[in-house]
């Protein structure tokens, strides 16, 4: 039977982690929680009173650099990984906990995709879409950039269940007031940009020895203007496309996040290259 490592990344978020932790009994064999920066909160005495482990890092301003060190923290090769405004939806919670019963994958499944519906701070406004949030994989089948907003790539296609992840955060996950109102997506801007700069060996990995980056952003590194061009003008139509595939009403404030976003971090990795040039700083 598959043992199970729930690892989370936090920066304070001690009221929500309770309500994760609370919601997603019987899904988990392990618990794991790294907090970005000192521990404000005493997240640490709410962990160990659920008999989990803690483990407070350096501040990086978001979890994804924390990744390839929590991999290999865990003591379960499968890993359930949920932000601290989620929890598992009463079938996604039922699934794990029989999939912890079952016998063990394939060694050909790297991991598992659930539906993981858009909020607008008072209740979701999508049903089944987007589906493709990488809840459940098998580390040793996974490669990671400890990159803010890039995520574990497995080595071969997830199964797609169609069972949810409830993301509740306190405001929108999505919107103008997401990507251009909040500090946390002004420092994301910033710091993807300037890791861009440099190779990606020197960013914290997990399976990944490359000297160049995943296709998505070596994108942005070759041609910044035209790649946030490109995903500012074709993104929008195509996910619009996708939410009524999905049997879900098409709101512009949703389909329109991920390509306005992106473009933002192009516009700020061409102004971060160009005063880069012109200090004379290597690229």
């Amino acid at each position: 039977m598959p043992k199970v490592t729930l690892l989370i990344c936090v920066h304070g978020d001690r009221q929500p982690l309770r309500r994760l932790l609370e919601k997603s009994v019987d899904c988990y064999d392990e618990l794991l929680v790294i907090h970005d920066g000192p521990d404000f909160e005493d997240v640490r005495s709410l962990v160990v009173e659920r008999g989990g482990r803690f483990i407070e890092r350096p501040r990086a301003f978001s979890q994804e650099p924390h990744l390839p060190y929590a991999f290999g923290e865990a003591s379960n090769d499968w890993i359930l990984r949920f932000d601290s405004d989620e929890f598992p939806g009463s079938g996604l919670k039922n699934w794990l906990s029989e999939f912890r019963n079952e016998r063990e994958p394939a060694s050909t499944v790297s991991g598992y995709y659930c539906v993981w519906p858009a909020w607008n701070g008072r209740r979701a406004i999508t049903k089944h879409w987007p589906s493709k949030r990488l809840f459940l994989f098998h580390r040793n089948r996974v490669k990671v950039i400890g990159l803010c907003e890039n995520g574990p790539q497995p080595d071969t296609i997830p199964y797609k269940l169609s069972l949810t992840l409830v993301h509740e955060p306190k405001g929108q996950s999505h919107g103008l007031r997401n990507i251009f109102g909040k500090p946390r997506s002004h420092q994301a801007r910033v710091n993807i940009a300037s890791a861009l700069l440099g190779s990606p060996r020197n960013q914290p990995t997990w399976r990944y020895n490359g000297d160049r980056w995943l296709a998505g952003w070596q994108q942005v590194k070759d041609h910044p203007i035209l790649t946030g061009l490109w995903r500012l003008s074709v993104w929008p139509p195509r996910q619009a496309l996708a939410m009524l595939l999905a049997g879900d009403l098409p709101r512009p404030s949703v389909f329109c996040h991920a390509g306005i976003f992106h473009a933002t971090i192009c516009f700020e990795y061409w102004r971060q290259r160009r005063r880069s040039r012109r200090e004379g700083t290597v690229v």
